[in-house]
């Protein structure tokens, strides 16, 4: 083999990888899944106690979600960690609307008696797809 064909012999492999790393496919980006449907729960508070709703919320981090509650009397709800409050007023409804973003066990009180109500807890999302 003389020097030009191995020169022409270096230049096409070298031609060729480049060709090959030019032309490949793009990895793939990770994707998150989709989105999580939105959940309710309802809490009945009499007497400054919880008579209705569970003592415990489950939910995944990234849920939005609606805390609804009906008291017998005037307080205030406050959900930690998010430091979410809503009044409450005897026999109308009232609403705490977020999204579960942070991961945790978080408590639900109210604020006149310091009482817990119930807890969240928010498990972290573990939903990206490759």
């Amino acid at each position: 083999m003389n020097k030009w064909t191995g020169f022409i012999f270096l230049l096409g492999a070298l031609l060729l990888a480049g060709l090959f790393f030019a032309l490949r496919p793009a990895p793939q980006p990770d994707t998150l899944a989709a989105p999580l449907p939105a959940q309710t729960f309802a809490f009945t508070v009499e007497g400054g106690h919880l008579v209705g709703g569970p003592a415990t919320v489950p939910l995944t981090q990234g849920t939005p979600i609606t805390l609804r509650f009906l008291a017998s009397g005037k307080d205030e709800v406050h959900l930690h960690g998010y430091d979410l409050k809503v009044k409450l007023e005897p026999s109308e409804p009232a609403d705490i609307h977020f999204l579960a973003d942070k991961s945790g066990r978080f408590e639900v009180e109210l604020h006149k008696s310091h009482a817990t109500l119930f807890a969240l807890e928010v498990r972290p999302r573990h939903d990206r797809i490759n």
